[in-house]
Order: C-alpha cells, then sequence, then structure tokens
C-alpha cells in the first residue's frame, strides 16, 4: 500500500528485514471504529524474548517493565498525521494515525534508523534479523481508563531470492466481495486476488514463495454506469487516485477499500444521478514486473 505516496509493506505481506514495514492497530469499540484518548509509544521486540505478557509487563500493572524496555529493538512515539510521513530518517520514529481508530507505525529497514528509549537514550534500528517480533501498543482508551497495551505479532521474511532457469508465468483472478449494498452504509469493498505460478518446471515450495507478497500498489476505479440517456452513460465515482492510499492488503492477498456510500448522495459528484443503481469497480496493481487492470466487477446499490 501507500502511506503519503510511499510504498510499504503490509504486516501480513511478507515484510523483510530491508523493506518499510508498516504495523497498524485498529481499535473497534461495539462494532465501531474509535479513536484512542492516547497512544503514549509502540515498543518492538524479538518475540523469542517476550513468550509472555508476563516478560513483558511490571507486576501488576500493564505497563512495560524496565528490564523489559532495556532490551526494546525500536520504539515509536509522538502521534502524527499521515501527511507528515516521509522517506526522511525523522519520519521513521513517529505513529501515524490512518484513519478513525486506526493508528500505524514505520519499521524502516530501508536506511539507518534511530529512537529514543524511554530513559530517553537513542537506540539504532536493531530489527535486522530474520524471525518473530512483537510490537507492544500502550495506549489509553478513554480519558478516565488506566493505560494499558496491545500486543501482536509480526515475523520478518528473507528477501526472496529464487533462482529460476525460465522466464516466470504468473497468472491472477479477481472476485469482488458484496456485490449488493444499500445506500447509507459504510461498506469495505473486498477484491480477493488469486496469483498462480503457472510454470511446471518450478517446485511447488518455490512456487508457493512465489506467489506470496507479490501483489503491490494497488488502487481502486468506481464508475456509475447510469441508464437515463440526459445522463453520461459512465459516471467515474472514485479514482485510482483517490483511492490508492486507501487500500488494505490482507495475508491472503484480498484487497479492501471503505466506500462510504454518503458520497452517492452528497451532490459532490456531477452527472452522478441517483445515488441506487448499477456500479462497477476496477482494480490495477503491480504483479512482479507486470501492471494488471482487472475486468469490471460489478455491484448494485439499492
Amino acid at each position: 500500500m501507500l502511506l503519503n505516496g510511499v510504498t510499504v509493506v503490509e504486516r501480513h505481506n511478507r515484510p523483510g528485514t530491508l523493506s518499510r514495514d508498516i504495523l497498524r492497530l485498529n481499535i473497534i469499540n461495539n462494532g465501531v471504529y474509535q479513536d484512542l484518548y492516547a497512544v503514549s509509544s509502540v515498543s518492538f521486540f524479538l518475540k523469542s524474548q517476550n513468550v509472555s505478557p508476563q516478560t513483558i509487563l511490571a507486576s501488576g500493572t500493564q505497563l512495560i517493565s524496565d528490564t523489559a524496555a532495556s532490551t526494546v529493538k525500536f520504539r515509536w512515539t509522538g502521534v502524527k498525521d499521515t501527511s507528515t510521513f516521509n522517506t526522511d530518517a525523522s519520519s521513521a520514529s513517529s505513529i501515524y494515525k490512518v484513519g478513525t481508530g486506526e493508528y500505524a507505525v514505520v519499521l524502516d529497514g530501508t536506511q539507518s534508523v534511530s529512537s529514543l528509549d524511554r530513559s530517553g537514550t537513542t537506540i539504532l534500528n536493531q530489527a535486522s534479523s530474520i524471525g518473530e517480533y512483537i510490537d507492544v501498543w500502550t495506549v489509553k482508551v478513554s480519558e478516565n481508563t488506566d493505560w494499558t497495551v496491545f500486543i501482536n505479532e509480526v515475523k520478518l521474511f528473507p528477501d526472496s531470492f529464487v533462482a529460476i532457469t525460465e522466464p516466470l508465468l504468473l497468472k491472477s483472478r479477481t472476485s469482488l466481495i458484496p456485490n449488493k449494498i444499500r445506500l447509507g452504509e459504510v461498506i469495505g469493498l473486498k477484491v480477493a486476488t488469486e496469483v498462480t505460478v503457472m510454470n511446471k518446471n518450478i517446485d511447488q515450495t518455490v512456487k508457493n514463495t512465489l506467489a506470496e507478497g507479490v501483489i503491490q500498489n494497488s488502487k481502486f476505479r468506481i464508475l456509475k454506469h447510469n441508464e437515463d440517456s440526459n445522463l453520461p452513460s459512465r459516471v467515474e465515482v472514485k479514482s485510482y487516485a483517490d483511492t490508492s492510499a486507501f487500500i488494505n492488503i490482507t495475508g491472503d492477498s484480498t484487497m479492501v477499500y471503505s466506500l462510504d456510500t454518503a458520497v452517492l448522495t452528497d451532490g459532490s459528484i456531477p452527472n452522478l444521478g441517483a445515488g441506487t443503481g448499477t456500479y462497477s469497480l476496477e482494480v490495477k496493481y503491480t504483479l512482479m514486473s507486470e501492471t494488471i487492470i482487472s475486468p469490471l466487477m460489478y455491484f448494485t446499490v439499492r
């Protein structure tokens, strides 16, 4: 995905030690995304050194202990807007608010970056080894609650260097869920993507490696198909540029974009006509060295 125009690799999309890897935290309260009152820090540890919460948290509290703090591999502090993120080393140690209830940090393995530990001592990014890590978020859910932590896991993979003796033949197939939406909904448009390696002479294990994490730079285009002869037959609701920064990719290569159908009735789209009707979605993405544009996938807004 893109974060302020910069390509980053999702936690479930084979992140590596030499790439910019985005680590997200989504907060949901009673089925609705909700902002946190405060985010103190995000700390990165080796999982093998911290196999249970008791090895991280101080006794009787929900805070990172001094012992655990001394083993941190990297640390992020200070919540900023995503518009401030760039490729400078100074951006590497900040926390970014991506959307309502959605936060992220970037583990930058492309350059030498540093952060401050809890005592104010400068530490370089030490997450350079392939393996399993945990990211520990210290947050306040609301003003009157105590500080608490959320602990997630991430695996850093080796760069996927694979030597083959023939051109790589990839085939992808996409499908859209859902295909029926009610006007007024805020819905995640989900495009499931199946990638197949067609080379018969490549071992299945290698095929599995080649088929993982190969979808990059995804973007959606949404069109309204009008039947009214007084309106254009196709009206663009969302362009590639509108969606490229807001698409998430899951571990099984499903691309997700949140569509607020309020945009179909607020008058912001000229010549749209009624909000209800037939729409199509087209996805454009990079598959290795190829740029793929999917067939139109149709859905109905009622």
